[in-house]
């Protein structure tokens, strides 16, 4: 839109459609409101705030007041504590080149992979190199190599979540 004798009517503007201006002129007043630093705030004092008649603050107070106490999260029932050994002993029975499958979705593989992993949270994973490509990484965790597989055969369970022991690679004719 470069003619200035022209209206916004003359191109035909349709509903949904979005206008983006640019504001060419250095002189122009436009530059001076996209700084927000210059914009003056309104401040009230605690006692000013307090004198309002109808103010969160007060709406909060009462709220609290009706509302019964409930328990703090540190003394609820059911909240597992943190371990950072958290599953060490079921990881313990497994080792690197250990053939397994998920107890959940039967997928099979080996292990290629037992300890911890700091980024994913407390406690002992399990890196898994699956014989079909059912996984989503590739051994790498947030760029930390634990071990090397092809893309989507790669994948990192909890030791509970596999059962070890003579699980052979399936042959395409073969049933889960």
């Amino acid at each position: 839109m470069t003619e200035d004798d022209r209206t916004l009517v003359s191109y035909c503007p349709q509903e949904g459609y979005t206008i983006h201006v640019l504001d060419m002129n250095p002189e122009s007043i436009t530059h001076e409101l996209e700084d927000l630093s210059q914009v003056e705030k309104y401040v009230i004092s605690d006692e000013d705030y307090d004198k309002l008649p109808d103010t969160f603050r007060k709406w909060k107070e009462k709220y609290l007041k009706q509302k019964p106490a409930e328990p703090k999260p540190e003394s609820s029932v059911g909240v597992p504590e943190l371990d950072p050994d958290y599953q060490k002993a079921e990881a313990d029975k497994i080792a690197p080149g250990n053939r397994c499958r998920l107890k959940e979705k039967g997928h099979r593989g080996e292990v290629k992979y037992v300890g911890k992993i700091p980024d994913m949270g407390m406690g002992f994973y399990v890196g898994l190199k699956l014989d079909e490509p059912f996984g989503d990484i590739n051994g790498k965790i947030f760029g930390v190599t634990y071990f090397s597989c092809p893309a989507k055969y790669g994948l990192i369970v909890r030791p509970e979540e596999i059962e070890v022991g003579d699980f052979p690679e399936l042959d395409i004719d073969d049933e889960i």
